[in-house]
This record gives structure tokens, sequence and C-alpha cells, in this order.
């Protein structure tokens, strides 16, 4: 076993509930709050019901369930379901660094498991720990995108570690978790290029079920390959040279993590957040041009390529920067129903998208990742020019949503096909830790069921 493998493996091992900060199990919690909330959001659509039938094919006597249907299946299908629940609406969490992702694809792979095996809540909480620290870490290490590498390589890798830790492994058998999940999955990142397809939803979720997957192998006593990050032809290169340091005192990188208040990719949240505050200043017919400004990752992501003026599809419709600035200028607002297909081929606002033109600006480019900058200018056809502009949307680590926040979003988001339960799942997710079994918290999910 290379020398990265066993260094972050015996990290892993030896992260327990009890040393955690009172900071990190409340924000575990919130994590697990907004994801529910993300994909009560997303029960209705087409994707995830597709999804909730291919998981009800497969059942057995020891289930993990559907959330909200309570159908049984399979821990690795279940994962799948609702880990897809969970990222369809392009609203779940998302980390900042040298690459980019959304840490929170792994959670309900790990609520799955831990449903599956008994775990207790504490031991969930850790073990969300636990895969954020990977995931973190590797986003922190290496620029995956530049390598055309997907950040779903992360969620595979950090699964493996939250699992390892439900599966109550040592260093070893963590180690050889982590191995065989990244040896079997390294992503291309072509999934978020060009018009974007029905996988962009469920990329990270299939990452952290094979995540699960690699853990449950190692338990039974498989290894993994020896020299998977550092040997010859192993991840480094790909990738090159990197260092997976630690965070500090403690698991800390769940903290640097931040939660969406829109549904937009979130490169896209600092300029729905500027355009926020210049709707309704001026009409939408007064307005000749439209100039937004970010940085160059959200530049390249969201902002060019000619898709992104006129998107085929939700997927490629919540990656656009003239989409969703386009949407808010004239609508006033971002909802999740603002991509359906009646709205992406409306002739008024693909007219409008043509007045909007999106740049890169090498003043915010260097200040990324610490800051997710962007300005809005908008000319009128009187010549005046109004501006607007946002260093940190809300929702970032250092503008962070309230919990009062947060539990709007959850019954915002909530439909009434799921019934008035919101309010209890809450309730059940906030004391987490005192659950003997999650099973208590998927019973909760499920009462419509």
């Amino acid at each position: 076993m290379d020398q990265t493998t066993r260094d972050l493996a015996e990290r892993v091992a030896a992260i327990r509930f009890e040393t955690l900060s009172e900071t990190v199990i409340h924000e575990a919690k919130r994590r697990l709050l907004d994801s529910v909330a993300c994909a009560a959001g997303a029960f209705d659509y087409p994707l995830s019901a597709r999804m909730r039938e291919f998981a009800d094919r497969q059942r057995t006597t020891a289930p993990a369930r559907v959330w909200f249907t309570g159908a049984p299946s399979t821990t690795d299908l279940a994962g799948l379901a609702n880990g897809t629940m969970v990222r369809y609406l392009d609203l779940s969490d998302t980390i900042l660094s040298k690459a980019a992702g959304h840490p929170s694809d792994m959670i309900p792979a790990l609520v799955a498991l831990a449903e599956a095996t008994g775990a207790s809540g504490k031991t969930l909480i850790a073990a969300i720990v636990a895969a954020y620290e990977v995931y973190g870490g590797l986003c922190d290490a290496v620029a995956l995108q530049k390598s055309a590498v997907d950040q779903s390589t992360g969620a595979a890798l950090g699964a493996a570690a939250g699992a390892s830790h439900i599966l109550n492994l040592d260093a070893e058998p963590t180690g050889h978790a982590l191995a065989l999940a990244l040896t079997a999955n390294v992503s291309l990142y072509n999934v978020r290029q060009g018009a974007l397809s029905d996988w962009k939803a469920l990329a990270g979720p299939n990452g952290a079920r094979n995540g699960v997957f690699a853990a449950e192998l190692a338990a039974t006593g498989l290894t993994g390959p020896s020299g998977v990050f550092d040997g010859p032809t192993g991840f480094k290169d790909i990738v090159g040279a990197f260092d997976f340091a630690q965070s500090g005192d403690g698991p800390q990188r769940l903290l640097n993590t931040h939660l969406k208040a829109y549904p937009v990719c979130y490169h896209g949240q600092s300029a729905v957040d500027a355009a926020m505050s210049l709707a309704g200043k001026t009409e939408p017919e007064d307005i000749r041009a439209v100039t937004v400004e970010t940085y160059e990752t959200a530049f390249r992501m969201m902002g060019n390529d000619p898709s992104r003026w006129a998107p085929p599809n939700r997927e490629t419709a919540d990656h656009s920067i003239p989409f969703v600035v386009g949407t808010v200028l004239t609508t006033g607002n971002l909802r999740a129903d603002d991509y359906r297909a009646e709205r992406l081929s409306d002739r008024g606002l693909l007219a409008f998208l043509k007045k909007i033109e999106v740049k890169p600006s090498e003043a915010f480019s260097a200040q990324y990742p610490k800051e997710a900058r962007s300005k809005i200018t908008v000319e009128t056809m009187d010549g005046t020019v109004i501006h607007a502009e946002t260093i940190q949307p809300t929702g970032h680590a250092e503008n962070p949503m309230s919990d009062d926040a947060l539990m709007r979003k959850l019954n915002t988001l909530w439909p009434a096909s799921l019934g008035d339960n919101a309010a209890q799942v809450a309730e059940t997710i906030w004391r987490l830790d005192d659950l003997q079994q999650v099973g208590e918290l998927v019973d909760a999910l499920c009462v419509k069921a």
C-alpha cells in the first residue's frame, strides 16, 4: 500500500464522533437537511421517478429504502435513486478549491448503508465528516478538471472513506477500500461540457454508490492495488504530483463547503445574487445590453459555449449564466420550475439572452476560489448604466445561510405530493446524534408511504 493511501486511511480510521466539535456536528446535520430539501424538491420530476422505478426492481431482505416512497431496494440502488433526487435541481452544496464539486452527492449512499447495517446517528455523522474530509482533501490537492477528471471521482473516494467508518474498518482495510474506489472510478470531466445530459445528475451519486461498494468489498478482506496514488501508472501519472494535506486540528473540511440559495450551478450563484439586486430597477424591454463579469472557472463552465444562449434542456440551462441572469432580469426570480420546457423555448426570453455578454475578469479570477465574485452591468435604451456586484453569494461559508433560512429552503422545496411532514423530518435530523438507528430518520422521510 503506497504512502498516500496509508496516510489517508489512518486519518479516516482515527475519526471518532466523540472528538468532533459541536460546530462540525451541527454543520453535518445542516448538510443532511439541505440534501433532504433538495431531494424533496426534485421528487416530482420525471428523472427522479425513473430512478425510483429502477431502484424498485431490486429487493432485499435487509433493505435500504428509497426516500419518500419507502420502497425497499438494494443499498447501492437506494443510494443512487436518492442521490439523483439530491443532485437533480442543482441546489446541493459545493466545495471550491483547486477542484470544485458537490460532496453531498455522497450523503444518500452513506444513509443507505447506515440504514441497512443498523448504524446509529452518531456513526452516520462521523461517516459524513470522514467522507467530506477525503473529498475535500482531493479537491484541495488536485485541479481535477485540468486533467479531464470529473468531481465524481472524489465522490467515489470520499464515500469509500465514509462507508469504511460505518463498517468499522481499521486503517488497513480502509486503505484497500480507498484503493478499490479510486482505481475503478476515475471519471471523465466531459460529463459537464457542451449540452449536458441526464448523467450530470447521476455522476456523483454513482461515484458514491461505487465508493460504498468498494468499502463493502474491503470489509470481506478483498485487497486493492498497492500503488493507486503513488505507484507506476497510478493517479499521479494522470493528474500530476500532489500532496493530500491535513485540514488542521481534526477533520474540518466540511466547514469549508457552501450551501446554495438558487437552483443553478454554484459558479452562477454570485451572478444570480447580483441579478436579484437589479431585478425590477428597469423594465426588460428597456434594457439594451447586459454584461456579466465573472471568474475564469465560471466563464468556462457557464458562459463559453453557444449552448448556454439556447439551452436545449434543464441540465444545460442550470449551467448557463445567460439563461439564469436573463430569467432573473425578466421575471424577478429564479425557481426550479423556470427550467421547464416552455421556458427553454420562450421566444421572448431567448431574444433577451442575445443581449447578454459573459466575460472573464482577470481580477476576479485571481481571487478564486477564495472569492466567487461576479459583477453585472445593465445599460438601458436611454444610456443609463446600473451595476451590481456580489463577492460571496448567499450560502457561501463566509456568507452562510442561517438555520432559519435553511428551514425556509426545506419548506419551499417540499412538494404537496409528499404531505406535510417536512417539520417532522427536520426535527429528526436536528437530533440525529440521539438516534439509535438511522432507520428512524428514513422512517420520518417515508411517513407518507
